[in-house]
């Protein structure tokens, strides 16, 4: 359920939250209601790290990214987690309000994360190594096809942009690329986040690449310079919950025709497996990493898979078919799948949304790799049998239907199955 809150032009989420997300919540109350408490006299406030160690951090950290194809996940999240300590020390200490740290809401494509809910994206090891190794080697490809400056578009970048900006330091710090050869536009819509980009770039020393710092909903960005590249990841596990599609497909339309997109394809599927042996029995008993490559054949070997339901390029973003039910309501039309006959026990088998990331070339993110890569159950979805206790958005399917999907755009973006016919129709 969700409430509409118009005291903060926001939508409260009714879901668990986390101690520090009611914390914060209870401040912001605290203070509307004009009963905080005194605040302590605060003690000398420490002061940031010395730009040189900061400088130390990106160095190590993009170094081993940019030349070690296989990830070290040890050696590299240790080297993240140090770059991300400098940052947080900047972001904590910048004058921002805790009202504007803690904003959260649902927008007109979906939900916007709170910058300090943000944060942490720069710690995730295989999406960052992946994005940065993708975004220097498009570089180099577009510096062949374009003469002049590159402009680097990141819309929806929280407040450490973090997929790029320590790679445009590290190239400072190398003089691998210059201010006439690059500039970037960052976009995000949340005034903490840009209050915090305008801190941080100023730290690394990188203001000069920084064409502009817009506090704007992604898609009604404009700008009056020729969009190269585009860096964009705004979404969850099942490619839910955030505005990536609607950002996307706006960004696909005025970006140049031959310029890169980051990432290159998005790819989601629909597979039926048994939950117990898909997020617990594989795992449980292995002290490997949670990542694609770490799954085990026998676990894989169980799943049923459907089929493709959605391939997103700048291509295909731009020739989406959209279906307007109302003026409020909008999906887009994705492909239709079919059940096969199923030997397992039906009230086992649980559909999964699953998405594997190109950001570019052989660069990419697999299942399980990143929070945003894990498979993504969708718990109404009944095959081959009937729950004892129905729920409201249960979709009651048996081997031989097919599963028709769209892809919701409004509110909470996600995919919605539908039955599509059977072959005993």
């Amino acid at each position: 359920m969700i409430k509409e809150n118009k005291q903060f032009d926001t939508y409260a989420l009714t879901e668990p939250l986390s101690p520090d997300m009611v914390g914060n919540l209870n401040d912001l109350l605290r203070q509307q209601l004009g009963e905080s408490a005194p605040l302590p006299v605060a003690s000398e406030k420490v002061e940031i790290k010395q730009a040189s160690n900061l400088n130390s951090a990106i160095e190590a950290a993009v170094s081993e990214i940019l030349t070690s194809q296989e990830v070290n996940q040890a050696s590299l999240q240790t080297k993240l987690n140090t770059l991300f300590e400098f940052q947080k020390q900047i972001f904590q200490q910048t004058e921002i309000s805790s009202a504007h740290r803690a904003r959260q809401y649902i927008s007109k494509c979906g939900l916007v994360m709170s910058p300090e809910q943000c944060i942490t994206t720069q710690t995730d090891v295989l999406r960052v190594h992946a994005f940065i190794r993708a975004i220097d080697q498009a570089l180099t490809v577009l510096r062949d096809k374009f003469d002049g400056m590159l402009h680097i578009a990141y819309p929806a970048c929280g407040p450490f942009a973090p997929l790029l900006l320590p790679l445009i330091a590290y190239y400072h710090q190398q003089g691998t690329y210059h201010e006439n050869d690059l500039c970037i536009s960052l976009v995000d819509m949340q005034p903490g986040a840009v209050i915090s980009l305008e801190a941080l770039t100023k730290e690394l020393n990188i203001s000069q690449f920084i064409y502009d710092i817009h506090c704007q909903d992604a898609t009604e960005f404009t700008s009056d310079l020729p969009i190269h590249m585009v860096v964009l990841e705004a979404m969850q596990h099942g490619f839910s919950r955030e505005g990536h599609l609607q950002i996307a497909r706006h960004f696909a339309n005025i970006m140049e025709p031959n310029g890169a997109f980051i990432p290159q394809e998005v790819s989601l599927r629909a597979v039926l497996s048994i939950g117990q042996a898909e997020f617990i029995d594989q795992w449980q008993d292995t002290d490997t990493d949670l990542e694609e490559k770490n799954m085990l054949q026998k676990y894989t070997e169980q799943r049923v898979e459907l089929g493709d339901i959605l391939t997103i390029t700048a291509e295909s973003l731009r020739s989406l078919n959209e279906k307007k039910l109302d003026e409020n309501t909008s999906l887009i039309e994705c492909n239709k799948v079919k059940i096969p006959t199923l030997t397992k026990d039906p009230t086992k088998q649980m559909l999964l949304i699953c998405t594997r990331i190109k950001t570019y070339g052989v660069e990419g993110v697999g299942e399980y790799d990143s929070g945003i890569t894990h498979p993504l159950p969708d718990m109404n979805v009944c095959i081959n049998f009937t729950p004892k206790d129905t729920r409201s958005g249960d979709l009651l399917l048996k081997s031989g239907d097919y599963i028709k999907f769209y892809y919701r755009l409004n509110g909470l973006p996600g995919f919605l199955p539908t039955w599509g016919g059977s072959d005993n129709d």
